[in-house]
């Protein structure tokens, strides 16, 4: 699966930016933005973004936090922007194996990569691994929603049109896998599961873009 994903993503790199906000209506910016007020960051820390992808989400870390010292994994770096490189330690590895450490970050973050794993439960547990104790793990992803008239709408929108949109501007069947990846996906409840069975204590689920978009912050006790 692993050798999948990545060519899906290596397929769209130059277009992925550009599509991603389009999908969004242009709030996935917003949406990370609060992924760092809940990071609780402090000067200093270790920071592991993992699926860093173009690097959206390290770049916010980084203008929040100076002197945190960040490292980006991803099962690719195509994607990763140039400019980044020198600000940041770039690692190409999978997050169901982290290639670090144990207790040797402060926070593990991720966005919109936790459905395109093999294995949700192994990241977890990789992610348990690496954190300091006490540190916080903020994962956020795309679920179907739960109310049935948001469900029709999601439906509608993101396994019809996104993918017809998408397909054609990459010129692929790409975002006709990224749709199915969010058909196939745990739901919420089952992801906090996860998290408890793995040794976080789940702290907060925020719930956005009615119910779609959902960050979980879970802690190590």
């Amino acid at each position: 699966m692993e050798e999948a994903v990545r060519g899906v993503f290596e397929s769209i790199q130059d277009k992925y930016d550009f599509l991603d906000s389009m999908i969004s209506f242009g709030l996935d910016q917003s949406w990370r933005r609060k992924m760092i007020r809940l990071m609780s960051l402090q000067q200093g820390m270790d920071i592991l973004d993992c699926g860093a992808g173009t690097g959206k989400l390290t770049l916010l870390v980084k203008k929040s936090c100076e002197s945190c010292s960040i490292t980006s994994l991803d099962i690719t770096e195509k994607m990763f922007r140039k400019s980044l490189l020198s600000e940041t330690r770039f690692v190409v590895g999978s997050a169901e194996r982290l290639p670090f450490d144990g207790s040797s970050m402060d926070r593990v973050v991720s966005a919109f990569l936790t459905r395109n794993l093999s294995s949700q439960e192994n990241y977890f547990r990789e992610a348990f691994r690496v954190l300091r104790k006490g540190g916080l793990f903020i994962n956020m992803d795309i679920y179907r929603p739960s109310m049935p008239v948001y469900r029709e709408l999601f439906s509608l929108y993101f396994y019809h049109i996104v993918p017809f949109v998408g397909d054609r501007v990459t010129r692929s069947r790409s975002y006709s896998y990224l749709a199915g990846s969010v058909i196939r996906f745990k739901t919420v409840g089952e992801i906090s599961s996860l998290l408890s069975v793995s040794g976080f204590r789940v702290e907060k689920v925020l719930r956005l873009m009615m119910d779609t978009v959902v960050i979980h912050v879970a802690r190590k006790i």
